[in-house]
C-alpha cells in the first residue's frame, strides 16, 4: 500500500470516528434528561445517600430530592413533613434539631430489612456527593399545614452557590411563591413549576388545559413538571407552543418511558434510574 492510500485510509477512519462521536453527542442532546426520583427510590431507601449513589451508578443526568428545614435551620432531605412513614418516629421535621434528626434511621421502614441504617442527609451532603457527576433537582416542600419554611429559599441559594452548582441545579416546587423568591434571589438558577392534579382541576378543563398553560406562562415560568398520567400530547404541545419546557414524573414502565422520550419531554423522572439508563437511550 503506497503512502497516499495509507493517508486516505487513515483520514477516512478518523472522519468515521468523528461522525460516530458527533451522532452520539447529538443523540444525547436530543434525548430527555434522566432524573433519579428521590435519588433512586426503587433501588434503595428514598432520599438517602444510598439512593443517590444508585442514581449516580446508573448514570442519571440528575438526581431529584425533597427538602424541609429543621428546628435549627438545617436543610433536611426527606419527602414528608412528618417523619413516621420513613423513620417510624412520629413528629414533624421542624420540631427536631439536625442532631436529633440524624439519630434516626431513614431506612427503618424500608422493604428490605437487611438494609443497613441510613442517616437522614442534609442538602449539603447530597450536593457534595453529586457535584461533578450529575445535576440536581431540589424540590422545596412546605410544612404539614402548608405554610412555608421562613428563609429556606436563601439557604438553598447559598448552598448551591457554595458548591458552585448554579448551572447544575434546578429548584422545583408546587408552591409558586417559593419559585418566585428563588428567581428574585438568584436569577441564574433554573426553576420549574410542579403542576399537581388539583392544580389542573381547578381550571375546570378536561382536555387541553389551555387556561392552565396561560396561567403558567403569565407567571413567567419556563419549565413545568407534571404527573405523567396528566401529560397528554395535546397538553405537551400547548406548553411547547409557549416555549415552556415539560417534564414528567414518576415514570417506571418501559412503555411510558419510551412514549415520553419520543414525545420530546425535557426530563423524565423515575424511581428506577437503571431502567432510564436502559430505555431512554434507544427510545428514539
Amino acid at each position: 500500500m503506497d503512502d497516499r492510500r495509507v493517508y486516505r485510509w487513515v483520514a477516512a477512519l478518523i472522519l468515521s470516528m468523528l461522525s460516530v462521536e458527533f451522532d452520539q453527542d447529538r443523540h444525547a442532546m436530543n434525548r430527555p434528561l434522566r432524573v433519579a426520583h428521590r435519588g433512586g427510590a426503587g433501588l434503595a431507601p428514598e432520599n438517602t445517600l444510598a439512593a443517590f449513589r444508585q442514581g449516580l451508578a446508573f448514570k442519571a443526568d440528575a438526581v431529584e430530592l425533597d427538602l424541609h428545614m429543621s428546628r435549627d435551620g438545617a436543610l433536611i432531605v426527606t419527602h414528608d413533613p412528618d417523619l413516621t412513614r420513613v423513620t417510624g418516629t412520629a413528629g414533624n421535621i421542624h420540631e427536631f434539631t439536625l442532631a436529633q434528626l440524624q439519630q434516626l434511621n431513614a431506612a427503618a421502614t424500608y422493604k428490605d430489612k437487611t438494609m443497613e441504617p441510613q442517616r437522614i442527609p442534609t442538602l449539603q451532603d447530597v450536593l457534595e456527593l453529586v457535584r461533578g457527576h450529575a445535576k440536581v433537582q431540589i424540590e422545596i416542600k412546605v410544612r404539614a399545614d402548608d405554610t412555608r419554611y421562613a428563609g429556606i429559599e436563601a439557604k438553598v441559594v447559598d448552598a448551591v452557590r457554595h458548591y458552585d452548582m448554579i448551572d447544575d441545579a434546578a429548584v422545583i416546587s408546587f408552591d409558586f411563591p417559593t419559585l418566585r423568591d428563588i428567581n428574585a434571589l438568584e436569577p441564574r438558577l433554573q426553576t420549574c413549576a410542579l403542576c399537581s392534579i388539583p392544580y389542573f382541576a381547578r381550571f375546570g378543563l378536561r382536555r387541553d388545559h389551555a387556561k392552565a398553560v396561560e396561567d403558567i406562562a403569565s407567571q413567567g415560568f419556563r419549565c413545568v413538571g407534571a404527573k405523567h398520567t396528566t401529560m397528554t400530547e395535546r397538553l405537551f404541545r400547548a406548553f411547547r407552543a409557549r416555549d415552556i419546557q415539560v417534564g414528567v414524573w414518576t415514570v417506571n414502565s418501559e412503555a411510558d418511558i419510551r412514549k415520553f422520550a419520543a414525545m420530546g419531554v425535557h426530563f423524565i423522572t423515575s424511581d428506577r434510574p437503571d431502567l432510564l439508563q436502559k430505555w431512554v437511550l434507544d427510545a428514539k
